[in-house]
């Protein structure tokens, strides 16, 4: 029996991706219809809308693969139905919330009644396949992509088209990260603001990224909800499917050649879509180079200094830089190697290193202006490790044997040892004590509470305060130093609590004949 039940899913399985044309273009347009109906729209008329297309999809999808639509499962389809129309009766929230959860819940009990016999399982079992459903949800998210991948390569009369769909393929891409990139770049930036803050002042990248991201949900989960159902035996046990519980698909990459058939996408997907981003990013860098590196000053916004200038936008590029690091291995692990593409990702490379100096210099400048914080010295850190191993991927984009992992770990391991003796809080204290005569009372505040240690203690006794009230708060942050580590013994010796303590003593001793401590 258990056996029967594997080969079925197997065949299941196969079925779906054979007809990937059917499954998948269902999909796609589920996604269409999902995005129109939910976008910023939980409780409009298109909400019952979509569930009970969701729900002809089902039927569809069931019919496809020969499963007919039981009789009790008619009750489910109206629940949901029901549930669907009061949330277009109401405003409140929590109607809403718990409608949505409702419909979800019916449906996955209305798809497993139709593919298990659910009868014999009791309440704790059913929870337990409920869970496990889940979990194998989560782990059919790429089937859709997996399949379509086979699909096309298998497609002769596609492979003919294959340079056209890898072009349009990559453009997406390319939009894609241009929704997450261009506007971190025109918020850091005024002079690529003001050079295409009008040609872009129309277009609404948050919206264009949220309505991408509803759609992507729209298209992969159903087809990785069906998916899952037909590769897990519910009706078992055991853990496994047809296609094994580690989540490959059916006919597609074996465990040890996933990395190798992963590199056998067409790189034109890749040369399109970082072709694109690499205008974009040469423009950006041509002008951190004229206006923030060489300081012309020239074309600035009215009422903006350069040191306003400088000072602006290193989150965003600091956020940019990480999704370019992200974007480079990508391209590096999935599609086959072509020398083009090595050339743009190194342009890419390079235009992330003009980021990271471009992130660096406007910290320093910000470092300048407002002294320096445990946070700021460890962002500074970040970039450097940041341009390490950005360092280390060009690297390998020439080279093929190079242990990029292995140095990805040196690197972050060394640079964090190093970062860990340095004792930051220390660095704080002695460069913001040393540019004293600018700061406030509130500066030396955050010294004294705003840290996590008591590293710069014997820095701080250093200063001489000319203010009773201040004298006052540095007196009593001692006095809570010298009490909290009375009779330091041998288990809990710490060079840094250590010399706090010595700092302590030795600036209560020096003050305890003082008049305002009597």
């Amino acid at each position: 029996m258990w056996r029967c039940c594997l080969m079925k899913e197997n065949m299941l399985i196969m079925k779906i991706r054979d007809n990937y044309k059917y499954f998948g273009g269902m999909s796609l347009a589920y996604g269409f219809i999902f995005t129109f109906c939910l976008y910023k729209n939980i409780s409009g008329v298109t909400f019952p809308l979509c569930v009970g297309i969701t729900i002809l999809f089902a039927i569809l999808f069931m019919k496809k693969i020969n499963y007919r639509i039981m009789k009790h499962s008619v009750p489910y389809i109206v629940g949901m139905m029901l549930l669907g129309i009061s949330s277009a009766y109401t405003t409140s929230f929590f109607m809403h919330f718990f409608n949505t959860a409702g419909i979800l819940l019916l449906f996955m009990v209305f798809m497993i009644h139709q593919f298990y016999n659910d009868y014999v399982w009791n309440f704790t079992a059913y929870l337990k396949r409920m869970g496990i459903l889940t979990g194998t949800i989560l782990q059919s998210v790429p089937y859709l992509y997996w399949h379509g991948g086979w699909f096309f390569s298998k497609n002769k009369n596609l492979r003919k088209n294959n340079t056209l769909i890898a072009v349009v393929i990559g453009f997406i891409s390319a939009l894609a990260v241009l929704c997450m990139t261009l506007p971190l770049l025109l918020s850091s930036d005024l002079i690529f603001s003001k050079l295409f803050g009008r040609l872009l002042s129309h277009i609404n990248f948050a919206a264009l990224f949220w309505v991408s991201v509803t759609f992507i949900i729209g298209i992969t989960l159903p087809y990785a909800f069906f998916t899952a159902l037909c590769r897990y035996n519910l009706n078992s046990s055991e853990e496994g499917s047809g296609s094994g519980s580690m989540g490959i698909p059916e006919g597609g990459y074996l465990p040890g050649e996933g990395s190798r058939r992963m590199r056998d996408l067409d790189p034109v997907i890749g040369i399109t879509c970082t072709s694109i981003v690499s205008l974009i990013y040469l423009t950006y860098c041509a002008i951190q180079i004229m206006y923030l590196f060489m300081g012309m000053q020239i074309g600035l916004p009215e009422n903006v200094t350069y040191a306003e200038y400088a000072r602006r936008g290193f989150w965003e590029l600091l956020f940019v830089s990480v999704i370019n690091f992200i974007m480079i291995l990508l391209c590096m692990y999935l599609f086959r190697e072509n020398i083009i593409l090595k050339v743009i990702l190194s342009i890419i490379c390079g235009c992330t290193f003009v980021m990271i100096l471009s992130s660096g210099y406007r910290m320093m400048m910000y470092v300048r202006e407002y002294y320096l914080t445990f946070l700021r010295i460890l962002v500074l850190w970040f970039l450097i490790v940041l341009a390490l191993i950005l360092s280390g991927m060009v690297v390998s984009l020439y080279k093929k044997r190079f242990p990029l992992f292995h140095y990805i770990v040196v690197v972050v391991g060394v640079m964090y040892i190093g970062f860990s003796f340095s004792r930051p809080d220390v660095i704080v204290a002695k460069y913001d004590i040393a540019h004293w005569e600018n700061m406030s009372g509130n500066d030396l505040y955050y010294l004294m509470y705003g840290m996590s240690s008591i590293d710069a203690a014997p820095e701080i006794a250093k200063i001489d305060l000319d203010d009773d009230e201040w004298d006052s708060v540095m007196y009593h942050y001692f006095l809570n130093i010298a009490e909290d580590n009375e009779g330091i013994y041998f288990r809990k010796a710490n060079y840094s609590r250590i010399r706090a303590k010595i700092a302590a003593d030795r600036y209560l001793e020096e003050h305890k004949g003082d008049k305002f401590y009597q």
